[in-house]
C-alpha cells in the first residue's frame, strides 16, 4: 500500500526508453489508488493548468485495497492548480471495481472506459496523441454528466412539490371533515361552519400558491446552476483548444 514509483521521468517522449521503463516492474497485487493519485499531484506540481494540458490516466484492475480515500484524493487532484483531465480505465474489472472507478471519474468530471485486453488498452492510450480529441471527449462527457444531474434535480423537485401538494390537500380535507362533524353534532352554528369552511379553503389556496411559487424558484435555480456549469465547462474547453 506504500508502493508508488515514477518509472519514466516527465520529459519528451521516447518510445524505446518508455517501454524499457515499463518493463522494469510488474503488478504486485495491491491497489493503492489514493496513493497513486496523490503522487500524480506531486509529480505534476510544477505544471500548472494555465500553461499546460495535463492528462492523468488511472488504470486499475479492481477496487482500491488500501483504504486510502481514492475519491477524496481524486477530488483534491482535480481541484488543484494542475487542472488535469482525469481518464479512468477499468482493465477487465468486476462490477464492484467499476462502481468505484466510475465514482472517481464522476467526482472529477472525468472520462471512464472499460477495456478487457492489452489491445483495447493501447487504443485508449493512443488517444494521448490527439489533445483536441481528448478535450472534445472530456467536454461531451462533462455535458452528459451535467445533463444527468439536471434531470435528477428536476425529478427531486417534482417529487418534493408533489408531496407538499398532497400534504396540503390531505390537511384541507381533514379540516373540512372535522368542521362537518362538529356542525352535524350541533357544536357550533351554521354561520360559524360557513366562516371556518371559507377560511380553510382560502388558507389552502394560499398554501398551494406558495408551493407553486417555490416550485418555480427551484426550477429556475436548477436551470441557472446547469447553465453556469455548462458555461464553465465550455470556457475550460475553449481555453485549452484555441
Amino acid at each position: 500500500c506504500s508502493s508508488s514509483e515514477l518509472v519514466y521521468p516527465i520529459s519528451n517522449y521516447n518510445e524505446g526508453e518508455f517501454q524499457a521503463a515499463l518493463n522494469k516492474f510488474s503488478p504486485s497485487g495491491w491497489t493503492p489508488i489514493g496513493l497513486a493519485l496523490r503522487e500524480a499531484k506531486n509529480d505534476l506540481a510544477s505544471f500548472d493548468g494555465a500553461n499546460n494540458t495535463n492528462i492523468v490516466y488511472l488504470v486499475s484492475d479492481g477496487i482500491d485495497t488500501c483504504e486510502d480515500q481514492p475519491i477524496e484524493a481524486a477530488k483534491d487532484l482535480y481541484s488543484s492548480n494542475i487542472s488535469p483531465i482525469i481518464n479512468v480505465i477499468g482493465f477487465d474489472v468486476d462490477s464492484e471495481g467499476q462502481n468505484q472507478l466510475k465514482q472517481i471519474a464522476a467526482a472529477t468530471d472525468g472520462i471512464y472506459d472499460t477495456v478487457t485486453n492489452e489491445g483495447e488498452l493501447q487504443e485508449q492510450l493512443k488517444k494521448l496523441n490527439d489533445l483536441t480529441s481528448q478535450w472534445q471527449e472530456w467536454l461531451e462527457k462533462g455535458q452528459q454528466h451535467l445533463e444527468g444531474r439536471k434531470i435528477s434535480n428536476s425529478l427531486d423537485i417534482f417529487n418534493y412539490i408533489t408531496d407538499e401538494g398532497s400534504k396540503a390537500t390531505d390537511e384541507k380535507v381533514n379540516i373540512y371533515l372535522i368542521l362537518s362533524e362538529l356542525y352535524e353534532e350541533k357544536l357550533f352554528s351554521k354561520e360559524s361552519y360557513e366562516y371556518l369552511t371559507k377560511k380553510n379553503t382560502k388558507y389552502h389556496q394560499w398554501i398551494n400558491g406558495e408551493v407553486e411559487k417555490f416550485k418555480e424558484e427551484l426550477k429556475t435555480l436548477n436551470e441557472q446552476n446547469y447553465n453556469e456549469a455548462i458555461n464553465q465547462l465550455q470556457e475550460k474547453y475553449n481555453a485549452n483548444t484555441q
